[in-house]
């Protein structure tokens, strides 16, 4: 059972857990194997709590590690007090923690003997003097071996002086880390850097500058500072932080100046963070050119400028004068990123870890796809890339072509919708993360592709090195993997089986078939692991449409097919029994005719010598008669008669209506007259064209004849006229169109 202490107060508690002990008072012994202990809300009833050696009588209080005081509560009215010479006995202390918001008093003796303690927190302590402090720590007797202290949230009216009496007072002390975050500070003296040759780390984010002078770099070489990380980022208000007044640059040729900037500040430490310095509107570069007159080195290794708003950066950099190939590591991520020009990152030869996750760099893929597949030109080392959240509907396809040693490829959160980039050269690429993109079914290049990564795993690619550069992103380097979860598959047609197929039978994918689903045909979610059977379902209930389809279609074709033919025979037979039915009836009835023969007088000649009797005879050794079966008007008129009369009469008599057609033809109003009573009545029409006849001067109905009928022509040649055909085939013809 633990004691009590005199310090306790009414309801005193503690707990124990495993080797910690945590009470809301000071108590008197510590149980057996405890190494940590935690003094919280001890401020309940007391205005002043005086800390002082008394306390810490027991024995048992000799072999704690790691003491801590913490009172959350809003204690501003009262006070503690850090007596000197507090922990002399605390041989074996290596942390001690103090965070509280009520004020603090720090006696300058009171950390004497803490021979061994490396790491002195006051996070919290917003009353904290630093004045105070400073004298606590002053002097080689009081915490020799202090490796991390952290001033986060310690705030003073004016702000913090970290100044020439900062450093002196922890002169001599293996400073490792100091973190100054979320504090005020009016002065700081960059000189410190030097001063302590045992600095890593230095934590300035989120913090408030004043808008002063008193930034002095100490003319600090590069080289003093490469050796410590700064987090800059979110800090706000100092002009050594953003010296722009204005967000949108163009057109510019900049003069890069090494003593412009305070170069051991942005160029020179190992880790630099300078994200979020930029609180208002976006950043908006275009063609902007910068250039050195003399080669400039940085020796920065790490650059980390997320949430800074910088919406496009068409900054050009000369490569041969600007050096940044010693950066490894560059984070422009959540930056809404539109547009970056590729020398940029052709600059950094040496990098290997890139993230521009969290941006719109499809933008800039619709913009200039030429220079967007150039991005990764240069960088040959690369071994991480993070494009996640880009809103990218595709990517080149020779996007990777000189990233040879990629490890990890996140294209998490876009709107991809196959995998077409090139991805079989890459034999170190272990995992690609294509969750929650658009890919709704795999065709065969994309599952290619995929398939290119299970073979060729060089041994190489599970070192260290790359183990634990891809394990921050949550994996290992060993095994070849796709993670895909998130993406809307298909498996509501047949086409989508060979993706589904795929998806469950590859060892690649993270995620297990069990784990993904896919749409189904009411739209409702399957895992894949059913839905082979699913799709196979739909395959074969699509297959026996088909069957059906396709037998439905071959049997109505036949059908029509064969009652195309009956037709086709019965028509023809009926053309037959017409034909004969014509020529038995000119065979019989002597008052029929096979054709009336339309001329104008100023053809008569012509028709005389070289129509009559060839048609007549050509028709008669057809019709097996030896009488007149061509009707011609002058012959076959009866006198006295209307002429109009006898013309009907006369072509009801007829099959055909033959007309030679000339230019005299056309012109003759008495010819017209006759060849539109013909078509009026029905008439099959032949047409016999004279020579060269214009067709200008027929008639709308002759017109159509001529285009869309075979026409009998004759050739003339020095007055000499000859038929095109014989006159065999013009009489066949005769009769056969009579039969139609």
């Amino acid at each position: 059972m633990l004691g009590n202490s005199l310090t306790a107060a009414v309801n005193s508690t503690c707990s124990l857990s495993k080797e910690t002990l945590t009470c809301n008072y000071v108590p008197e012994e510590i149980p057996d194997g405890v190494l940590s202990v935690t003094i919280k809300d001890f401020m309940l009833d007391k205005d002043l709590f005086v800390i002082h050696d008394e306390l810490f009588q027991s024995e048992s209080w000799k072999n704690i590690k790691y003491l801590t005081f913490k009172d959350d509560q809003d204690i501003s009215s009262k006070t503690i007090i850090l007596k000197d010479a507090t922990f002399t006995d605390f041989l074996q202390m290596k942390m001690l923690h103090i965070h509280m918001e009520s004020g603090l008093i720090i006696e300058p003796n009171a950390f004497l003997g803490l021979e061994n303690v490396n790491t002195l927190d006051f996070t919290g302590c917003i009353r904290l003097d630093l004045d105070q402090l400073m004298k606590a720590l002053n002097g080689s007797d009081k915490v020799p071996n202090l490796e991390h202290l952290s001033l986060q949230r310690v705030y003073s009216y004016g702000g913090l002086n970290f100044d020439k009496t900062f450093i002196s007072c922890l002169y001599g002390k293996p400073l490792k880390t100091l973190d100054l975050s979320k504090t005020h500070i009016a002065t700081f003296e960059f000189a410190f850097l030097r001063t302590f040759s045992d600095l890593e780390f230095v934590n300035v984010s989120r913090v408030t500058f004043e808008v002063t002078d008193s930034y002095h770099t100490g003319n600090l070489k590069p080289a003093e500072v490469h050796r410590i990380g700064v987090d800059i980022s979110y800090s706000t208000k100092g002009s050594v932080l953003n010296p722009f007044s204005s967000n949108t640059f163009a057109n510019l040729k900049i003069p890069f100046v090494e003593d412009s900037i305070p170069v051991s500040l942005y160029f020179a430490p190992r880790m630099l963070n300078i994200s979020g310095f930029n609180v208002g509107q976006p950043y908006r570069l275009y063609n902007i050119e910068i250039w050195s007159v003399h080669k400039f080195k940085a020796l920065t290794n790490q650059l980390i400028a997320k949430r800074n708003k910088l919406q496009r950066l068409d900054i050009n950099l000369d490569c041969d004068n600007f050096d940044i190939s010693s950066i490894i590591h560059f984070d422009l991520s959540e930056n809404t990123l539109e547009y970056l020009h590729p020398s940029w990152l052709n600059c950094m030869t040496g990098l290997e870890h890139l993230d521009l996750s969290v941006n719109n760099l499809n933008d800039m893929l619709k913009e200039n796809k030429q220079l967007f597949g150039q991005l990764l030109n240069k960088t040959e080392r690369l071994k991480y890339i993070n494009l996640a959240s880009n809103q990218l509907v595709d990517l080149p396809d020779e996007f990777f072509e000189g990233n040879k040693n990629l490890v990890v490829i996140n294209l998490a959160g876009n709107r991809l919708t196959q995998v077409h980039f090139k991805l079989h050269h890459l034999n170190h690429l272990s995992f690609i993360d294509l969750s929650s993109n658009n890919i709704r079914i795999l065709d065969s290049m994309t599952m290619n592709q995929l398939d290119a990564m299970k073979i060729d795993l060089e041994p190489n690619i599970g070192n260290t090195d790359n183990m634990k550069m891809t394990s921050r992103d949550g994996y290992i380097s060993s095994i070849r993997k796709v993670r895909l979860k998130g993406n809307p598959f298909s498996c509501n047609a047949c086409e989508t089986l060979s993706s589904i197929r795929w998806l469950v039978s590859t060892t690649i994918t993270e995620s297990s078939p069990d784990e993904l689903t896919c749409k189904g045909e009411d739209d409702t979610n399957i895992s894949l692991t059913d839905a082979v059977v699913v799709v196979e379902g739909i395959c074969e209930r699509k297959m026996k449409i088909m069957v059906i389809t396709i037998t439905s279609v071959v049997g109505s074709a036949i059908c029509v097919g064969a009652v195309m033919m009956i037709y086709i025979r019965r028509r023809r037979a009926l053309k037959q029994r017409r034909r004969h039915d014509i020529i038995e009836l000119l065979r019989q009835d002597e008052t029929r005719f096979a054709v009336f023969l339309s001329f104008c007088n100023e053809d008569d000649e012509f028709v005389q010598e070289n129509v009559i009797g060839p048609l007549n005879d050509g028709l008669q050794r057809i019709v097996g008669t030896e009488r007149n079966l061509n009707c011609i008007g002058d012959v076959e008129y009866r006198t006295g008669r209307y002429v109009h009369d006898e013309f009907l009469r006369c072509i009801e008599l007829c099959t055909v209506f033959l007309c030679v057609v000339s230019d005299n033809y056309c012109n003759s109003s008495y010819c017209v007259q006759e060849f539109d009573l013909a078509t009026q009545k029905t008439k099959p029409v032949i047409l016999m064209m004279k020579g060269d006849v214009d067709i200008g001067l027929m008639t709308p109905a002759m017109q159509l004849l001529f285009r869309n009928q075979v026409r009998v022509l004759w050739e003339e040649n020095n007055g000499e006229y000859r038929l095109k055909t014989s006159w065999e085939n013009v009489c066949e013809s005769i009769l056969d169109i009579g039969s139609d």
